[in-house]
């Protein structure tokens, strides 16, 4: 295990993490940020960085916002369902406000459930300083490049720089981008990690992370049957919705699916160099932890297919049966995985306190599909 880098201050984000994290605030690794409120290391945020998350959080709004209106649009069309209905359901899938507005508030208030602070970078930026990275070419400026597009991120890591410097504290920050870490290894006072999970692993205490580490992979606790892997199974089996698969087929003839349910196959843990199960730590507390570790998903979805032709003349469609397809697929996911109890002891001594899985299902391929010509095709019993 590598040393483990402890005395940092304060913690940042940028959005490039915010958004592999799928800006979910609430859920995953970007909740337990939560753990530095009202704790002695800081949370702090640069405003270049804030709007660049509104930005991007309101055009993944705006996206959402028209997905909506056209599957609506097509509804009408195609399915033929009442106006009174469909501005029902458009009520229900809308939010109000501008994507902009929208996106500060859930900033915001994420920023309160953290503790976060948000700085200004006219306050800690220094100008001439700036100048000579643009004009002698230091990171995160970089030759070869169009400069101009480098300046969000000087002027982010310089207003950290600044604040780190006021408050004589050494920042962590949670960036993949090369940018920043090349800017970091020049700096005293930033120090870059490229995962959140990675960073929330080293403001955790030293020994009590290496020697539950130790514990957890050396003893394997996550390589045999016992209660702790059987409950990260059923979390996998329970995160699996059916109803959240996008189903990718073609066809000769026009087609809709009709029914789709997925199935457990098996999972099956990341390792290292040395074949043990890859985990990492990014809570600990006087009763608790918790841990990540990623997993590789094979589920079997099958779906129900109906065919049909437009008769142009009768302007109807006309049933042309249906087949039943099934592929398998997989799907990688981190898990997080909260357990008590006392870690000297045997397994039955921890106990599962939640098991949270981040990602699912979200796509299907088909591939080729045809009506089974064999068979008349009975159309499903929907529930």
């Amino acid at each position: 295990m590598d040393d483990i880098e402890l005395g940092f201050g304060a913690i940042t984000i940028d959005n490039a993490t915010f958004k592999a994290e799928g800006y979910k605030f609430y859920e995953g690794l970007l909740a337990q940020m939560r753990q530095f409120k009202d704790s002695p290391v800081k949370v702090i945020q640069t405003d270049i960085v804030h709007y660049e998350a509104i930005k991007h959080i309101g055009q993944e709004i705006s996206k959402a916002r028209s997905s909506i209106d056209q599957a609506l649009r097509s509804a009408s069309k195609q399915l033929k369902l009442e106006k009174t209905d469909i501005e029902a359901a458009r009520s229900l899938l809308s939010i109000s406000g501008h994507e902009s507005d929208v996106a500060t508030a859930r900033l915001e208030g994420y920023y309160e459930y953290i503790g976060a602070e948000k700085i200004e970078s006219k306050r800690y930026l220094d100008l001439d300083i700036l100048m000579q990275m643009y004009f002698d070419i230091h990171p995160p400026f970089e030759a070869g490049k169009d400069k101009k597009n480098e300046f969000p991120d000087a002027i982010a890591l310089l207003a950290l720089e600044g604040w780190a410097q006021e408050n004589n504290t050494i920042i962590m920050a949670v960036s993949p981008d090369k940018a920043w870490k090349d800017y970091a290894a020049t700096s005293a006072r930033l120090r870059v990690v490229p995962s959140l999970a990675e960073a929330l692993e080293k403001f955790q205490p030293y020994k009590k992370v290496v020697s539950i580490i130790d514990h957890i992979r050396n003893d394997s606790l996550l390589e045999r049957e016992n209660h702790i892997v059987e409950e990260i199974g059923r979390a996998i089996i329970t995160s699996i919705n059916s109803d959240d698969i996008w189903i990718d087929a073609n066809s000769y003839l026009h087609f809709e699916c009709k029914r789709v349910s997925a199935t457990y196959l098996s999972h099956e843990f990341d390792r290292d160099r040395d074949g043990l199960v890859r985990v990492r730590i990014v809570r600990i507390d006087n009763s608790s932890i918790v841990l990540k570790v990623a997993t590789r998903v094979e589920i079997e979805v099958e779906a129900d297919f109906s065919f049909f032709v437009h008769d142009p003349i009768d302007d109807n469609n006309v049933s042309m049966g249906g087949n039943t397809y099934s592929t398998k697929e997989t799907y990688h996911t981190d898990v997080l995985i909260t357990l008590a109890g006392d870690f000297s002891k045997d397994f039955d001594a921890i106990a599962v306190e939640n098991v949270e899985i981040l990602e699912t299902i979200r796509h299907a391929d088909f591939g080729d599909i045809e009506p089974d010509w064999r068979n008349e095709y009975e159309e499903p019993e929907l529930d």
